[in-house]
C-alpha cells in the first residue's frame, strides 16, 4: 500500500507540479509563494452590505480580497483547470483572513450550488470546495445539501446588472428545515449580489434566521 500511494503522488507531482499558481515559482507545498500571497489586498472586515447592487435577503456581505491578477489566476485554475483541492486551500486561507467575532454566530456554512448538468460537466462545484476549506478551518459545521439550484442558467459574466437579478429569479431552492438559524453562503468572486440575493432568498423562505455572503474576492470597479 505505501507502494502504490509513493507511486501516486510521484505522478501527481509529474501531472501537477508544485509551483505558484500565479508566478508560477517552485513550491515546496501550498498554492501561492509567499510574494503572492503578500499581494493579496486583504479587505476590512466589516459588513458591506451597504456595497452590495442587490442586497435584498442577505444581511452581512464580506470578501477577503480585493480581485486582482493574482486571484484570477487562481480562480481560473479552480474553475477550469479541473483542480478541484485549490478551493480547499484558498477556502482554508480565506478564513485566516477573519476574527472570530465576525463569525461567531454562524450555525451552518453553505456553498453557491450548481446545476446539476453543470456540475456534470465541471465534475465539482469549485465554490463546495472552497467551503469545505472554511468550515474545516473555522469549525463551523458544513452542509453542502441544504441548496439546490433548479433552474440552468446562462453564466452570470455575460449579463449586465438587471440581466442577472432577473436570470437568477426563483433559481435556488431549500428543503432543509432552517428556522432561527444563521448561515453563511460562500462563493469564489461577489459582483453584484444577485446570486447570494436570490440563494438567500430559498434559505429564508425555509425559516432561516440571518444571511452572511461570504466570498474570496469582489471587484474594486462594481459591475
Amino acid at each position: 500500500m505505501n507502494y502504490i500511494q509513493s507511486a501516486y503522488n510521484i505522478l501527481m507531482k509529474l501531472v501537477f507540479p508544485n509551483s505558484c499558481l500565479s508566478c508560477h515559482q517552485h513550491l515546496d507545498h501550498g498554492i501561492l509563494c509567499p510574494l503572492c500571497i503578500g499581494n493579496l489586498e486583504a479587505i476590512e472586515k466589516t459588513n458591506r452590505i451597504d456595497d452590495v447592487h442587490f442586497p435584498q435577503f442577505i444581511d452581512e456581505a464580506y470578501a477577503c480580497w480585493w480581485f486582482n491578477d493574482i486571484l484570477q489566476d487562481v480562480i481560473h485554475q479552480l474553475k477550469y483547470a479541473d483542480r478541484a483541492r485549490i478551493g480547499m486551500d484558498m477556502g482554508k486561507l480565506a478564513a485566516g483572513t477573519f476574527h472570530k467575532n465576525v463569525l461567531q454566530n454562524l450555525d451552518l456554512i453553505t456553498a453557491i450550488p450548481l446545476h446539476h448538468k453543470k456540475n456534470r460537466e465541471r465534475g465539482y462545484n469549485q465554490a463546495g470546495w472552497i467551503a469545505k476549506g472554511f468550515s474545516k478551518q473555522v469549525g463551523i459545521p458544513l452542509d453542502l445539501s441544504m441548496i439546490k439550484r433548479k433552474n440552468y442558467t446562462v453564466s452570470q459574466t455575460t449579463l449586465d446588472r438587471e440581466e442577472r437579478l432577473q436570470n437568477m429569479e426563483n433559481a435556488f431552492v431549500s428543503s432543509r428545515p432552517l428556522k432561527g438559524l444563521n448561515v453563511g453562503i460562500i462563493d469564489d468572486v461577489l459582483t453584484t449580489g444577485a446570486t447570494m440575493s436570490a440563494c438567500a432568498k430559498a434559505l429564508k423562505q425555509n425559516g432561516a434566521r440571518r444571511v452572511m455572503a461570504i466570498t474570496l474576492a469582489t471587484p474594486k470597479t462594481k459591475i
